[in-house]
């Protein structure tokens, strides 16, 4: 499975849902009438004890899709060649939903924190969770499936999931409760192994786990995140009221719709990094795992292939649009397939966008198709933790077809490769990315 799924509606049969919470209780108002929770018990029982009809046409978004990319019917990415601004407005926010956009009531809304490695069960409202010491900070949420349209167009591979391009990357500005603030009230044992973020809305089995480990690592950085660019609470589309904020990671870690917490003395499996966030390939043995000890939450061990997918890369590309010469373009995209962007002859300032969890130290540009390399100028802010960095170079555009990269070295001295191995899943492609166009 990968994330070309959302075409297709869940073995229930459920492709949209509208939910509600009330008096503690959670409620999924299904358009056939049946309704059904979602907690982390459920994402082992039978899904089709969940049936119900739906309607093919109706929407799948609250905000409007305006020009947003659809890439797949619950897919929406922001369009990455008509941005020049640091932060990413809510309405151009991408999307990277499996299921249809839930409606969470902040009012009644409840996480849960328990396992069997803390000391302390919690439970609290959002009222609760606001109150909490909070910070705000800028932080970029990338899909992993960000880039993936470079394995087709120009490393000739034929990989699964959304052509992205580069519409899977935003940055917002979050407010969020540093996760120190709960793990302070529950009080971890000694042997917890793995902290799970499950969203008990979104589907039957939508969950991602971290390791405790990790989590440790960052106490101060992972967070619980309330406020999305001064929208208190974070709109629906991007988790709201409450979600996971695991910066420098896929996007798919930072889990929307949070109810629940676990921290467990064991591992846990889960469908978002098996099937659909995971390196599948000859580079990636299969992780171990135990099948008696670990917990399987819409998820099976002959899911696991490959590697849970965690850390991003290092990635630049320009703000113009990229040519899908051998691939169908996403919806509402500015080019058809095959189209070459065109520009009239003249000076002209060129701009991009660049990050890695490291933080970007340079990036350079070629106008040749990459036979000379010059440093790009950096734009503030810069230098910031888990955020983009915009780049802008001068080009005087002279007529004929030229070919334009760039390539974006971080802090810790990675530098963009020209190719990356092949993954049946296309992540984390990080590959200069070329872009042809057609000067007059």
């Amino acid at each position: 499975m990968s994330e070309q799924e959302p075409r297709q509606p869940s073995e229930s049969g459920m492709t949209r849902r509208d939910v509600v919470l009330g008096g503690g209780a959670l409620a999924v108002g299904l358009v056939g009438g049946a309704a059904a929770g979602f907690g982390i018990a459920n994402a082992t029982e039978d899904e089709a004890a969940v049936t119900t009809t739906t309607d093919a046409a109706s929407a799948q978004f609250v905000k409007s899709e305006g020009t947003t990319l659809r890439v797949f019917e619950t897919e929406l990415g922001t369009p990455w060649y008509d941005q020049t601004s640091w932060i990413t407005s809510d309405d151009l926010f991408f999307v990277r939903n499996r299921y249809a956009t839930p409606i969470v009531s902040a009012d009644s809304w409840e996480l849960k924190i328990s396992g069997d490695a803390i000391e302390n069960e919690l439970t609290l409202t959002f009222d609760e969770l606001r109150a909490m010491p909070s910070r705000t900070a800028p932080r970029v949420l990338e899909c992993f499936g960000n880039g993936r349209t470079v394995n087709r167009e120009q490393l000739g591979y034929e990989v699964e999931g959304g052509n992205w391009g580069f519409s899977a990357f935003s940055q917002g500005e979050w407010d969020y409760v540093p996760i120190s603030e709960i793990l302070d009230r529950v009080q971890p044992t000694q042997d917890a192994v793995q902290l799970l973020f499950w969203s008990g809305v979104d589907g039957p089995d939508t969950g991602r786990p971290i390791a405790m480990e990790a989590v440790l690592e960052r106490p101060e950085e992972i967070g619980l995140a309330f406020g999305l660019n001064g929208i208190v609470p974070i709109p629906p589309d991007q988790g709201g009221p409450v979600r996971a904020l695991v910066p420098g990671w896929g996007g798919a870690a930072s889990v929307k719709w949070l109810t629940e917490i676990r921290i467990a003395t064991h591992r846990f499996w889960t469908r978002m990094h098996t099937r659909e966030e995971a390196l599948i390939g000859s580079q990636w043995p299969r992780e171990e795992f135990d099948e008696n000890e670990d917990e399987f939450l819409g998820a099976a061990p002959e899911d696991i292939e490959g590697v849970g997918a965690t850390w991003q890369n290092t990635k630049s590309f320009l703000a113009f649009p990229y040519t899908y010469d051998v691939s169908e373009p996403p919806g509402r995209y500015i080019l058809e397939q095959g189209e070459v962007p065109t520009l009239p002859a003249g000076q002209r300032t060129m701009r991009g966008y660049a990050n890695s969890p490291f933080g970007i130290a340079k990036v350079e540009y070629s106008v040749d198709d990459g036979s000379t390399w010059q440093e790009a100028t950096l734009v503030e802010p810069e230098g910031l933790p888990y955020s983009r960095v915009r780049f802008e170079f001068p080009w005087n555009a002279t007529p004929g077809t030229h070919v334009l990269a760039t390539r974006a070295t971080d802090r810790n001295g990675d530098v963009q490769p020209e190719r990356v191995p092949l993954n049946r899943l296309g992540i984390l492609c990080n590959a200069i990315a070329k872009f042809q166009v057609e000067v007059t």
